[in-house]
């Protein structure tokens, strides 16, 4: 009598098709994946699969969150943050979650990056390690190490590779590439530069190249100053510049005469007030400034988007969609300072 190896796959709504099935499911919101998970365990699993999320984004259903690092002393903290749009509302319905931390001890100095649905946690202060966190699955795993160690590094995405590039340039390689695919890292030769040891001020991917900034040598663009954090929206390099104003500001790139100009904002809703450092996104077309705030002993995260568009003068403007609190400190840790470190945009 024929034996077989293989079960046939668990029935995930007994009146459909699975095919039909899945397409159903992939199409309810998040807010009530909890509801689903209870249903069956086929179902339950489904939830958390590769296919689940990949058949999501086929469908343009998957929904942006927030992953939040937080230090708490050298304690790393992590959270979810899901912002829904209410209509009927002055402002949005927040929802943030715990998330468990990396099972190591403490990375620090470490930068992220965001490749599908998986957080790189990398370039650790003297450190190769390397761990990574499946959003989907909810759990840490160890990566494969940095070929050498960088001190500290900042990360851009690139085609599915990660770029690690060390804060100051060097003679011999000072940049790592990580092929997410095939899993190996490569070292990259360093530029010819008038002068090497210097500081890198700025990052970004544009035309499909890394670009990076020094203070007094280009490899693509050159700013006048150390604008710290830099961001590419809709073609535009947006950088926050708390140097050189008492009033932190944010400024665009012209390409057309080479220099940066003030963005606009049309009603900041009080949010670079409550920004001094904020972390900077792309996210789907739109500026996404997001920070911490020490506000009557709490530290309070605050978090805003703005959508950046050129005036008939060809200056910069900017309408600020929205701009909240996403929680205080007190909710979480009780009479602790931390210091707020990171935000990934994911899409599930």
């Amino acid at each position: 009598m024929p034996t077989t190896t293989d079960e046939a796959p668990a029935i995930l709504i007994p009146s459909l098709p699975n095919d039909i099935a899945l397409q159903c499911l992939t199409r309810v919101p998040r807010q009530y994946h909890p509801v689903l998970a209870a249903v069956s365990k086929p179902i339950r699993s489904l939830l958390s699969s590769p296919e689940f999320f990949a058949v999501r984004s086929s469908l343009n259903c998957s929904e942006l969150l927030f992953y939040l690092r937080i230090v708490e002393f050298d304690k790393p903290l992590w959270f979810t943050v899901h912002r829904r749009p209410d209509p009927n509302a002055a402002t949005g319905d927040i929802k943030v979650a715990r998330l468990p931390s990396s099972p190591e001890e403490p990375l620090v100095w470490s930068d992220y990056a965001v490749v599908g649905s998986k957080i790189y946690d990398l370039g650790h202060l003297f450190s190769t390690e390397v761990w990574i966190f499946d959003c989907g699955l909810h759990r840490w795993e160890r990566g494969p190490s940095i070929p050498m160690r960088r001190h500290a590094v900042k990360t851009l995405v690139l085609d599915g590779k990660i770029y690690a590039i060390r804060w100051w340039t060097e003679e011999n390689s000072w940049a790592d590439v990580f092929d997410t695919v095939t899993g190996r890292w490569k070292a990259l030769p360093s530029p010819k530069l008038r002068v090497y040891g210097e500081n890198v001020v700025g990052y970004a991917i544009r035309s499909g190249k890394v670009c990076v900034w020094l203070k007094r040598e280009e490899l693509r663009f050159d700013p006048d100053e150390d604008v710290g954090e830099i961001c590419e929206v809709n073609g535009v390099l947006c950088c926050y510049d708390h140097y050189s104003r008492r009033i932190p500001t944010i400024k665009c790139f012209d390409e057309r005469i080479g220099a940066w100009k003030l963005l606009k904002l049309v009603d900041d809703r009080g949010l670079l007030n409550n920004l001094p450092q904020p972390w900077m996104a792309n996210v789907r077309g739109r500026l996404v400034l997001i920070g911490t705030k020490f506000f009557s002993g709490d530290n309070q995260v605050w978090c805003g988007e703005i959508e950046v568009k050129k005036d008939g003068d060809e200056d910069f403007k900017g309408e600020v969609l929205w701009s909240e609190m996403v929680f205080s400190t007190d909710k979480w840790v009780m009479d602790r300072q931390h210091f707020f470190y990171a935000c990934l945009p994911v899409s599930l």
